[in-house]
């Protein structure tokens, strides 16, 4: 797909890093499925992988975790 930022590069697929804060709680998911425009690096995550990880999200910050860092696993984050 042509890129929404740049309007140059199209996307291809990849992984990325997705980092998210809320209060005091940081989460880092590493190797996480996306589409990368190739000209300006824009990250694009699908419905799907966003849910998944915001469910995630929300399940630690419950648990009271400050710092956590996981690697993205299809198995256990992607809930439809």
């Amino acid at each position: 797909m042509k890129c929404a930022i740049c309007r140059n590069g199209e996307t291809e697929s990849g992984v990325t890093t997705v980092t998210l804060e809320r209060k005091q709680t940081t989460l880092v998911f590493k190797q996480v499925p996306a589409d990368i425009c190739e000209n300006c690096g824009e990250v694009y995550l699908s419905s799907q992988i966003n849910r998944a990880l915001f469910k995630q999200a929300e399940q630690e910050l419950r648990r009271g975790v400050l710092l956590e860092m996981v690697n993205y696993a299809d198995d256990n984050l992607c809930m439809a």
